[in-house]
């Protein structure tokens, strides 16, 4: 039997009370999705768990560490129902007129650009079940250590998504030739960045009709196909080339990228190691392009093999005496130095360069602001209103950094015998890449907010 007091607007039944909102003016009553309480649904080892928040606290503590890229990211909410893509806009800048106008005439008019970029809607999530039989000495703790390394998992996958949503347009469009041709088709180490191209401000599949300009081996020419959209691959060019192994191929449009020698990862050689000057160039470019700080500073993302070398350099040493805390991550931050907050973690990608194709190359990414838009779908918490089974799950929004929400889900056991908890964790939403190729006080670079950073 179910019954309802109106007074304290709580729901009581066979499996506990649930906290409701006030009734709306239809009489529906609305569910307060992120506040359910299933304790009594749940095996009587871990309804103290649920019912004092450990759970969410377990959770967030395991995923705010973890949470690397992401947190650099600039949050605009996904409303819903309009569709899976969504389009920003973007306006490029009028060119400055410092020359003063002719007495008597009157005043040209201008114009600006306008330039779009894309983000996707994706849902990521993955579960753990907890066989609460099995783990019947231990039960509470099994149960916390569960939720703490999908915790962890969580953390890894998001930042993981968010460096690649990063890593891809920013590496892109400098590769070179993989194996000498005479032809308008030529092997190239890397295709990325070099498959669109900007027609009226938004990116563009290349073709005949919107070739890319690249230069080959420092000779001018177009790419109107590829062959993949990364990775080794092929190259179809506008113009009969004759190249060799070795030879730069460079995008018109192609980021910005600092290293000890040549142009891209083919150039390094094993003493081309960090130094604090690579750093320095790297801040210098953002400052040029009028790209904001986080917090005072420029976020480098950088391997334990980077601060390692730096080490070595002489620069490094002494602008590191004294060094006072930085004010980003605690647990993540060597320190600002000249500026540049370092951040040292496990996820910064290494990739094979050299001109053997085997050497370990370490690769930085330097950000400002600006550099990742992550675009929440909103009310990821209310996705079962309406459905009768609201009541079922538990939902909890934990927050692992201001704007983002990651839902963690318990669901009571399913199975015959009532023994297999179910924990989730899920978010929706999408990461995009601003584009600033219109911007009047820039150059050529489609992507001008971050700077990736090579060395042996």
């Amino acid at each position: 039997m179910t019954t309802m007091t109106a007074r304290t607007g709580r729901h009581t039944g066979r499996h506990g009370s649930i906290k409701l909102r006030d009734v709306a003016r239809d009489g529906k009553v609305q569910m307060r999705l992120n506040a359910h309480d299933i304790a009594s649904a749940l095996p009587a080892a871990i309804q103290g768990i649920v019912q004092k928040g450990l759970l969410q606290r377990v959770f967030r503590d395991a995923l705010t560490p973890e949470w690397i890229f992401p947190t650099i990211a600039d949050t605009e909410p996904w409303v819903g129902n309009i569709g899976d893509e969504k389009i920003w806009t973007r306006k490029g800048l009028m060119t400055p007129t410092p020359t003063p106008i002719t007495p008597g005439s009157d005043v040209t008019a201008a114009s600006y650009s306008l330039e779009q970029w894309t983000a996707t809607l994706d849902q990521w999530g993955r579960s753990i079940d907890t066989n609460m039989l099995a783990s019947a000495v231990a039960l509470g703790s099994k149960y916390v250590e569960d939720v703490e390394q999908l915790g962890v998992h969580a953390a890894q996958s998001m930042s993981q998504a968010a460096r690649n949503a990063l890593w891809a347009p920013y590496s892109g469009g400098r590769t070179h030739v993989t194996a000498g041709a005479t032809s308008t088709t030529i092997a190239v180490a890397n295709t990325q960045g070099f498959g669109f191209t900007s027609v009226n401000g938004r990116l563009t599949a290349v073709s005949a009709g919107n070739p890319l300009t690249v230069t080959v081996n420092g000779v001018a020419n177009t790419v109107t196909g590829t062959s993949t959209a990364s990775g080794p691959g092929t190259l179809t060019l506008g113009t009969s080339v004759t190249v060799t192994n070795g030879q730069a191929v460079i995008a018109a449009n192609a980021p910005q990228v600092v290293q000890p020698t040549g142009t891209n990862a083919y150039d390094l050689g094993a003493n081309n190691i960090a130094t604090l000057t690579l750093f320095r160039a790297a801040a210098t470019r953002l400052a040029k392009m009028n790209v904001p700080r986080i917090n005072g500073g420029y976020t480098a993302f950088v391997t334990e093999d980077t601060i390692n070398e730096l080490w070595l350099d002489p620069d490094w040493k002494q602008a590191t005496q004294g060094l006072a805390e930085s004010p980003v991550w605690r647990e993540r931050s060597f320190g600002r130095v000249n500026g540049i907050d370092f951040v040292v973690n496990n996820e910064t990608p290494m990739t094979l360069g050299g001109s053997g194709g085997t050497l370990p190359v370490n690769n930085c990414l330097m950000v400002g602001g600006g550099a990742l838009v992550w675009s929440p779908l909103q009310g990821l918490a209310e996705l079962l209103r309406g459905t009768g089974v609201e009541s079922v799950p538990s939902i909890s929004m934990v927050q692992p950094s201001p704007g983002v929400e990651v839902a963690l889900i318990v669901r009571p056991p399913q199975d015959r015998l009532q023994q297999q908890v179910s924990t989730s964790w899920t978010t929706v939403g999408g990461f995009g890449v601003p584009t600033d190729l219109l911007n009047a006080s820039g150059d050529t670079s489609l992507y001008k907010r971050a700077v990736l950073i090579r060395h042996a």
